[in-house]
């Protein structure tokens, strides 16, 4: 009764203090001020909490990629006069990040990509453009690189405090990096209900992610989020091998499949290792954009006899997007 009462009690209070603020409270949006801003570059993936924006980026490997990034006069007017904005970078920023969220991700090598360091929003507009280039070609597959981006001065209004800087992770997509859509077959040695998603009429998508020049990692964005998982069926619903998803290495001079690896140990802990089937076509066709491909999961633990077999694919991955 006591909890009933003081739930009454604190309705009572907002009711009464939201008709003050009803009743005081004016909008004006032409009173507003306008803050300057960077505009959402790209994916976001910061997590909720994070006090500053981190967006990530993937491009084929060249000598020269551009990114551009938009920096906004964001609010009710235009831009009164023309405004120079300062750019610059904020190392600050990206090491409270890695601290916050408890990331290692690399400053990006700054003979890795060039910075504007001024552009002009020009009157009576509201926005401009800072085109950024990166050597993407030249970047180490084992670094997590960020360029952390700050609105270091502008000749006239207010730095935004929440989007005055941005953290951009860079990374370099191989030939072979994209989203695919899978067909093919599936069998499991230990368990004759485990099978592909497909086999069920379910959709199959695999993420092939760059981890080297000639190495993709398999990760799936529809069940897991993103995760390096192989989503399978096991009868009565969608489920997945714990530490468990292929890394495929390819020839680039044949398209050749030339080995699978898992990407979570060869083996994993739980003795989960992956290996190509030299008997399957295991294939990269660059014209049709397609991916044949036969491979095995082995695990000694439950499988005992060599090889040690436990799960076979058999599949073709067709090409449908960039990530």
């Amino acid at each position: 009764m006591k909890r009933i009462l003081q739930a009454i009690a604190l309705a009572t209070f907002f009711s009464s203090h939201i008709s003050c603020l009803k009743d005081e409270m004016t909008l004006d949006p032409e009173n507003s001020v306008n803050v300057i801003e960077f505009k959402n570059p790209s994916s976001f993936v910061s997590p909720s909490g994070s006090k500053y924006a981190l967006y990530t980026r993937a491009f084929d490997l060249a000598d020269e990629s551009e990114y551009p990034i938009t920096i906004s006069y964001s609010g009710a007017q235009v831009a009164p006069e023309d405004i120079t904005v300062k750019l610059g970078i904020d190392t600050a920023a990206l090491s409270q990040y890695n601290a916050e969220q408890h990331k290692k991700y690399d400053l990006i090598d700054e003979r890795l990509y060039t910075l504007v360091t001024s552009v002009v929003i020009p009157k009576g507009e509201r926005t401009a453009v800072a085109k950024l280039k990166f050597k993407s070609s030249a970047f180490d597959f084992s670094k997590k690189y960020v360029l952390p981006i700050q609105i270091q001065s502008a000749s006239a209004g207010v730095v935004s405090g929440n989007f005055g800087t941005i953290l951009l992770n860079v990374n370099a997509k191989n030939k072979y990096d994209g989203v695919y859509t899978v067909t093919g077959k599936m069998s499991d040695a230990s368990n004759a209900a485990f099978t592909g998603l497909y086999s069920v009429g379910k959709k199959v998508e695999y993420t092939l992610e760059t981890i080297s020049a000639t190495e993709c990692v398999v990760t799936d964005h529809i069940n897991w989020g993103g995760a390096a998982y192989v989503p399978i069926w096991t009868g009565t619903g969608v489920s997945g091998y714990g530490s468990f998803s292929p890394v495929v290495e390819f020839d680039p001079a044949t398209g050749k499949i030339i080995s699978v690896k898992n990407f979570y140990g060869q083996p994993a802990s739980n003795t989960r290792s992956a290996q190509l089937n030299p008997a399957g076509i295991n294939i990269y066709d660059a014209t049709a954009k397609t991916i044949k491909i036969s491979y095995w999961m082995l695990q000694p633990s439950v499988v005992t006899t060599p090889p040690h077999i436990r799960t076979t694919w058999e599949e073709e991955w067709k090409f449908q997007k960039p990530r």
